[in-house]
């Protein structure tokens, strides 16, 4: 169970968006060149809820697919073994959490979801807002990739909130990305939770008083 140290939130879906980062064949499965059997199983279920909800209140789902071709700098300048190749199983996201018809798919190819991609673009079209709207950020591997979607959605003054226990890689780096994000640093727009924690409901000023839940809510009101 979640202890105390995690916070319970409720997001308006209205002012929420997930995103998640990297669930991909080669990441989360057996036979996958990078499978992460030291954590990312026990997320795959969570994540699937977590996604689910979202999807049933109306918050957007944003899925980032890392993608490399064949004369990927990684490959033939840096020498790594090959992974994630456009078109193969590999690249492809897991079955649990498939992209429906109409959802949005943002490609990147290096661990960082803002770098050459069409995320900042994407983000302003929908009018998914710096300072009014919180980001959660889900995925493969804490230390890596979701690590760095955390961190370009920080720097640019977004409300980030990572479910921790949607988050793998391998060992220690969810401990590491929880450690980084529960600093000072970052702490003030980033909160370290747990996907049970999280609700979708009204802003706290449209509740009448006598109704409202001792909860948090995670979202600011610009004024």
């Amino acid at each position: 169970m979640a202890g105390s140290r995690y916070r319970r939130l409720k997001l308006d879906p209205r002012l929420s968006a997930l995103v998640l980062i990297d669930m991909e064949n080669d990441f989360c499965k057996p036979g996958g060149t990078h499978y992460h059997p030291d954590g990312v199983d026990e997320t795959i279920a969570p994540s699937a809820a977590l996604l689910q909800n979202c999807r049933d209140a109306g918050a957007a789902v944003i899925f980032v697919q890392s993608v490399r071709d064949p004369d990927s700098p990684e490959f033939v300048r840096f020498g790594n073994k090959p992974f994630i190749l456009r078109g193969t199983w590999g690249s492809t996201y897991i079955d649990e959490l498939a992209p429906r018809p109409g959802e949005a798919v943002v490609e990147k190819n290096t661990h960082d979801c803002f770098y050459q991609t069409q995320m900042d673009a994407l983000l302003a079209r929908r009018g998914i807002l710096p300072e009014t709207h919180s980001i959660m950020v889900i995925g493969v591997a804490a230390n890596v990739c979701v690590y760095h979607a955390v961190i370009g959605f920080h720097v640019r003054h977004y409300n980030v909130v990572v479910p921790i226990d949607c988050c793998a890689g391998y060992a220690p780096g969810r401990r590491m990305l929880e450690t980084q994000m529960r600093g000072p640093a970052y702490q003030y727009n980033v909160t370290v939770t747990k996907s049970p924690l999280i609700a979708f409901g009204p802003p706290a000023d449209a509740i009448p008083p006598s109704t409202r839940e001792s909860t948090s809510f995670a979202w600011p009101t610009r004024g």
